[in-house]
């Protein structure tokens, strides 16, 4: 049963190190979304970033302190 039981340990450790060294094999390659970003517009990155900026002005400042234990107590 020990024996059994170390087996089964030893190949779930075995599973999990595997899982790691696939995922760090495409360490270090851009993804699609990098290599697409730095060919972008600058002119459409800059009204991006505008449109963001202006977004996160109409955003109300919150001045009542937020308690979610509020009805608990």
């Amino acid at each position: 049963m020990r024996i059994l039981i170390a087996s089964v340990a030893m190949a779930l450790m075995m599973v999990s190190a595997h899982a790691q060294d696939a995922h760090a094999q495409d360490m270090g390659k851009a993804t699609k979304h990098q290599r697409t970003q730095k060919t972008q517009d600058p002119a459409k990155m800059k009204a991006d970033e505008q449109a963001y900026k202006e977004a996160l002005k109409r955003i109300p400042d919150s001045t009542k302190k937020v308690d979610p234990w509020e009805n608990v107590r």
